[in-house]
C-alpha cells in the first residue's frame, strides 16, 4: 500500500551518505580542477538527485522508504520501530552528526572564502558561496520552525558574502547580482517548501527515518491502524 503524498528525507542512513559524496563533486572539484570538471560535477547533482526519497509503502509488516528514483528501498519491520511521531520541530538530538558535518562545510567554505587570494575567477569564490548557502538549508531544516530575529539573522548573513566578494574581486557586476538573487529565491523557496509540510520521526534501535508528508496525524494513525492489524492477523 502505498502512503500518498508521503517522501522519505534524505538525513540519515545510505540516503546521507549520497548527500556526503555529492557535497565535493558538485562544490570543491570543479575549483580543484582546472579542467574536464564538468562531468564529476553532473554526476554529483545525479548523486544528489539520488539521494532524495521518492515514495513510502506499506509492505505486509514492513514500512518501505524508496530512494535512488525508487530503486533503492529501506525496509522498516514494525517490530523494530521504538518511536514513530509527527514533529513540529526537528530536534537536533536526533541528527547530531549530520548538523555537526553541515556546519563544518559551511565553517570550511567561510574561512576558505575568507583567505582565498584576491583577483581570482569568480567561479572560484561562487563555489563558497554555494556551499555555504547548500549548507544553511539542510541546517534550517534541522531547526525548524525558527524565530524572526534567526530570520533576521540569515538575511543579514546573506548580505554579507556580496561583501566579501567585492573585496576579493573589486567590483560586482549585474550578472553577480542577479546569481545572489538566484541563490537567496532558491533558498527561500526551498525553506518555504519545508515549512509547509509535515514532518513525522521514525526511531529504531539501528537509525533515525524522516518522513514529509500534509498530515502527520492522518498517516501515524494509518500506519499505527495497519501494524495492530499485522499483530492480531
Amino acid at each position: 500500500m502505498k502512503l500518498e503524498n508521503v517522501r522519505p528525507m534524505n538525513f540519515s542512513g545510505i540516503p546521507f551518505a549520497l548527500v556526503v559524496i555529492a557535497f565535493p563533486l558538485i562544490i570543491i572539484l570543479p575549483r580543484a580542477m582546472s579542467e574536464v570538471w564538468w562531468p564529476l560535477w553532473i554526476l554529483g547533482w545525479l548523486i544528489l538527485s539520488a539521494s532524495w526519497g521518492t515514495g513510502v509503502g506499506i509492505d505486509g509488516s514492513l514500512i518501505v522508504l524508496k530512494y535512488v528514483f525508487g530503486k533503492l528501498k529501506i525496509r522498516i519491520p514494525f517490530g523494530e520501530i521504538e518511536e514513530i511521531t509527527a514533529l513540529s520541530k526537528l530536534l537536533a538530538r536526533y541528527f547530531k552528526w549530520e548538523i555537526a558535518l553541515f556546519v563544518i562545510c559551511i565553517i570550511y567554505a567561510f574561512f576558505d572564502l575568507i583567505t582565498m587570494p584576491r583577483e581570482l575567477l569568480k567561479g572560484y569564490y561562487f563555489g563558497d558561496i554555494g556551499l555555504i548557502i547548500f549548507g544553511l538549508f539542510y541546517i534550517f531544516a534541522f531547526i525548524l520552525p525558527f524565530s524572526r530575529r534567526i530570520l533576521v539573522g540569515i538575511l543579514a548573513y546573506l548580505f554579507i558574502l556580496p561583501i566579501l566578494l567585492y573585496q576579493k574581486t573589486g567590483n560586482i557586476t549585474g550578472d553577480d547580482i542577479s546569481m545572489f538573487m538566484v541563490l537567496a529565491a532558491i533558498l527561500g523557496f526551498a525553506i518555504l517548501d519545508i515549512y509547509g509540510k509535515d514532518y513525522i520521526l521514525i526511531r529504531t534501535k539501528k537509525d533515525v527515518y524522516l518522513l514529509t508528508c500534509r498530515s502527520a496525524d492522518n498517516v501515524i494513525k494509518t500506519v499505527l491502524k495497519v501494524a495492530q492489524n499485522v499483530q492480531t492477523a
